[in-house]
């Protein structure tokens, strides 16, 4: 195991390798973000592995938006565009692998400053519904103030 890639036998123990026969191959991440060019393109996607090389030419936004996310996790770059059922259905047959559960992301705790980042304007995304929803109350109790004096 002092390659940069594994082959650990899938477990039953974990919920998402269930009815999985076969045995997963690991990558490290440092292996993965070797492969950033046009002759060969990894990407991560919510802890999987793909190599997309063949597809960069048939990717409907172009292959410099993938090339852009070259070697690297681009799943939140893959869901803010918003793909559809049959891209999700597409992205299998390029499925090469997992991430080495040691390179995967603790969800607590996270080292990674720019995913603590969005963390902190958190609250801005709440503020506006709760002044709208403020407003529309004292509206509606002016409303009903004024329908009851007339």
């Amino acid at each position: 195991n002092s390659g940069p890639m594994a082959t650990v036998e899938a477990s039953d123990s974990d919920g998402k390798r269930q009815g999985v026969e076969n045995s997963v191959t690991y990558y490290r991440l440092e292996e993965v973000a070797k492969r950033n060019s046009t002759k060969e393109i990894w990407l991560v996607i919510h802890g999987r592995v793909y190599d997309i090389t063949r597809f960069l030419n048939e990717h409907p936004g172009g292959e410099e938006v993938l090339l852009e996310q070259a070697g690297a996790d681009a799943s939140e770059s893959f869901e803010d565009v918003g793909h559809s059922s049959d891209a999700r259905e597409m992205l299998k047959q390029y499925y090469i692998g997992d991430v080495h559960p040691n390179d995967l992301k603790p969800d607590s705790g996270s080292k990674d400053p720019s995913k603590d980042a969005p963390c902190k304007s958190c609250w801005s995304y709440w503020i506006l519904p709760i002044i709208g929803a403020i407003a529309l109350g004292f509206l509606y109790r002016y409303y009903m103030a004024e329908s009851k004096s007339s």
